[in-house]
């Protein structure tokens, strides 16, 4: 049991798995094929609403997205000598997020979390995309 509480870190191995495959493959290959979050959203799309405009979507990830990274990595420094403890909060945040994204997506329609609210996706995967997608344009003869 105790090597399952320490393996807390894992969470941060998953986005480490998210930016080389974007890297690589230079699209969203993780949102779509092996994000957890993403697959339990697609499972329960069925009963999701038909997609909303929401004026604020795109201004409240600037609110979202530095909340998420700050409670992540407050907690993790302050709870890095208790495993124990560090793992629950690591739960809470993660469970946290799984309802976002489900009451988001009751509401505003299909991966609508992915889309405007991802903590992943704006600051890490985004950028790398983009930034790949310029560099492959610059590397074909004219």
């Amino acid at each position: 049991m105790m090597c399952v509480v320490r393996a807390w870190w894992t969470m941060f191995v998953l986005f480490g798995l998210a930016l080389t495959m974007v890297l690589i493959f230079g699209k969203n290959r993780y949102c779509s094929s092996v994000c957890p979050l993403g697959a339990l959203q697609d499972s329960t799309g069925d009963n999701a609403a038909a997609r909303r405009h929401f004026a604020a979507a795109p201004w409240l990830k600037y609110l979202m997205v530095p909340l998420f990274w700050g409670v992540t990595i407050y907690t993790t420094f302050t709870f890095i000598d208790s495993p124990n403890v560090l793992w629950v909060w690591m739960l809470r945040i993660m469970i946290s997020m799984f309802f976002l994204a489900m009451v988001t997506q009751m509401y505003l329609g299909k991966r609508f979390f992915c889309v405007h609210l991802c903590p992943l996706r704006h600051p890490l995967l985004e950028p790398a995309r983009k930034s790949r997608k310029l560099l492959k344009g610059r590397g074909r003869p004219a």
